[in-house]
């Protein structure tokens, strides 16, 4: 009987993504447990205790996997501020070694980042809402996993054009910080790399539990209930209200020749970047 409850466990661990090593030492356990009580109707069927270990296993690796993201992408900003900071004057688009590539590598460094940015803090925002619950409905750990995805491969991408940036325009930037860039992206793409590995192991599991999905507001409810614009419910109206503020910053930082055309850029990246990631990272529903 206990070899068939066994064999039955081992079926429906696979059958929701627990594999290996995990789930030969979750077998090895309820051997140990069988052994003392051979009753297996008291243990419980073999599908609840899977979809029990797979909810509690992916709600603890989704929530891993989002601070980790955060504590990568946060060296790597580290980075891209140090090497921002440290040069003056930028060379000519036109004399890069291969132009295409160089734009788009300009075009990335600029955009990439703020995407990094804003999925990174999303994940963040979520992984400590989740840090105290056992077992997080499926639709919620799916949101925070495919922010996680997202702030990873912008970062990812943010470094790589770092350094095909410093590349193509090796001829017109300074020897030492072409190598820093190089350096720094280089070593940034580590944390990078681990912490997508990292997740990508947690993406194998799939949990059973039903409820909510939780949006932007629930995320960031202690910081958004205290604004009284009535924002919650209002996905749209939160959108405009972060754009307002980005354009204004980017206003004032840029000072009369390139403030206004930043802060025109600036609100329609961020409203650009709502409509196309907002569904998909849980901002609105």
């Amino acid at each position: 009987m206990n070899e068939r409850y066994l064999r039955e466990l081992s079926a429906e661990l696979g059958a929701v993504g627990i594999r290996g090593a995990r789930r030969r030492r979750i077998l090895a356990e309820t051997a140990d447990h069988l052994l003392e009580s051979a009753d297996t109707e008291r243990f419980g069927e073999p599908a609840v205790i899977a979809a029990r270990f797979a909810d509690e296993l992916a709600t603890g690796g989704a929530v891993r996997s989002g601070f980790r993201s955060f504590a990568a992408l946060a060296l790597a900003g580290a980075a891209y501020a140090v090497l921002f900071a440290l040069i003056s004057t930028w060379p000519d688009i036109t004399s890069a070694r291969v132009l295409p590539l160089a734009l788009v590598a300009a075009v990335a460094m600029v955009l990439a980042p703020q995407v990094a940015f804003a999925a990174g803090l999303l994940a963040l925002a979520r992984a400590w809402r989740l840090r105290s619950t056992t077992a997080a409905p499926a639709v919620e750990i799916s949101i925070l996993r495919r922010r996680a995805a997202v702030a990873l491969a912008a970062g990812s991408a943010s470094m790589v054009a770092i350094g095909v940036y410093a590349y193509a325009y090796s001829g017109g930037l300074p020897g030492w910080w072409r190598d820093l860039a190089f350096a720094l992206s280089g070593a940034c793409l580590v944390p990078l790399a681990a912490a997508a590995v990292g997740l990508a192991r947690t993406i194998g599991l799939r949990p059973q539990s039903v409820g909510p999905t939780g949006d932007v507001f629930d995320d960031l409810a202690p910081l958004l209930d205290r604004v009284p614009l009535q924002l919650r419910g209002h996905p749209w109206r939160l959108c405009l209200l972060v754009a307002a503020a980005v354009a204004v910053a980017a206003l004032l930082a840029g000072g009369v020749d390139e403030g206004p055309r930043n802060a025109v850029a600036e609100f329609l990246a961020v409203w650009s970047g709502f409509a196309v990631f907002g569904r998909f990272l849980g901002l609105r529903t």
